[in-house]
């Protein structure tokens, strides 16, 4: 649990959220927790999930009891490791220990609802677009932006957001047997130019994902038919379980977390300030520390202005460094000339063994927790 002391009686604030998504969703909980009046705007009709799967690390779990979700009760199915596979088989692992609560992965519908459950009723207002922030500021005594990486809002506190790095991804979530995926384990199936992730969901499902960046968006349908053929015995088996219909191609993109964050009484959170391409894991567990770092600033300290600031000093470093990590490791699944002359288990060996140490210190929690 977050340690987050309580806000003085005489600086209850009106939060308004502009945003249902994680980071909104989050933010939300967290301020609602300490007993702030919250308002969360979100255009969509109903909340925007996704039907994809998501990894939430350590640094993230850790901190949800503190935003209302019991650790009892916190969705997703445990991993403490991962398999690196070449060649058809396994030849390397990665021991990812959770040093506070477990890693998860988890339906992105499913914590999204855990979240919005944690609000009191008619917190968020569905089909509501907001085009400005200057009625929501001059309305309310904090605007919280969290409309994600294309944010309308964006530019009236950090403008233009400059360079972005895109990257295509196609994902499902199925049904099937996977003897070779370990329990508590995800999987990687590593070769020059292509990169596979396989994740265990509740219920015996399965999510896989596939980077493959000589391909262009809309090739989704080629690559799903060409893994049905894969050397791999795990990808055969799950392209053959997917449906055409299930596999979906999505277009991840980065912001370069450039100050200021906020602007008078505006400011950002997730996606608007920091998108990060998925190549780590660490998107949505930077928007759950997002939340959570704004919260304990605004209770910490005297001024508004001054926790909008602390806020920045404590979240720009570090999503800048894990903004250039991602782009690294976007790099690294590129087919160059080192990939193409590096036998694969050696490279698969040294992926695991580099990014190992990357991970367990990425997903250690990074704020004050108890229990």
């Amino acid at each position: 649990m977050l340690i987050t002391p309580a806000a003085p009686d005489d600086w209850i604030m009106r939060v308004a959220i502009v945003g249902a998504g994680l980071a909104g969703l989050a933010t939300a909980a967290a301020f609602s927790k300490s007993g702030h009046t919250v308002t969360v705007f979100e255009q969509s009709d109903r909340l925007r999930a996704s039907g994809l799967a998501i990894n939430l690390w350590s640094n993230a779990t850790s901190l949800l009891p503190g935003l209302g979700i019991p650790a009892g009760r916190i969705p997703g199915e445990p991993f403490s490791r991962m398999v690196i596979r070449t060649s058809g088989r396994e030849v390397a692992a990665m021991r990812l220990p959770a040093r506070g609560l477990p890693h998860v992965n988890v339906d992105r519908a499913d914590l999204l609802s855990a979240l919005a459950g944690t609000l009191p009723p008619d917190t968020i207002r569905f089909g509501v677009r907001c085009t400005g922030t200057g009625e929501l500021a001059a309305g309310h005594d904090l605007v919280v932006i969290a409309d994600g990486a294309r944010s309308a809002l964006r530019e009236s506190v950090a403008g233009p957001a400059g360079e972005r790095w895109t990257w295509t991804v196609w994902q499902a979530c199925v049904a099937a047997d996977v003897p070779e995926l370990p329990a508590g384990a995800g999987a990687s199936v590593t070769r020059p130019g292509s990169f596979t992730g396989i994740w265990r969901l509740a219920a015996g499902r399965i999510t896989w994902f596939v980077e493959q960046p000589g391909r262009q968006p809309g090739e989704g349908p080629q690559v799903l038919s060409d893994m049905a053929d894969d050397e791999d015995p795990v990808v055969r088996t799950l392209a053959r379980a997917t449906p055409a219909g299930d596999w979906i191609e999505w277009r991840a993109e980065d912001i370069w977390p450039r100050a200021p964050w906020h602007r008078g009484n505006v400011v950002l959170v997730g996606d608007a300030a920091h998108a990060m391409l998925p190549t780590l894991g660490q998107g949505a567990c930077q928007s759950i520390e997002d939340a959570a770092t704004l919260a304990a600033a605004v209770a910490q300290e005297s001024s508004l202005d001054q926790a909008l600031r602390r806020y920045e000093d404590d979240r720009i470093p570090r999503t800048r460094r894990i903004v250039k990590l991602t782009r690294a490791g976007a790099r690294a699944r590129r087919r160059s000339a080192t990939t193409r002359l590096t036998p694969k288990v050696v490279s698969a060996k040294f992926m695991a063994a580099s990014g190992g140490v990357v991970l367990r210190r990425l997903t250690r929690p990074s704020l004050p927790l108890t229990g």
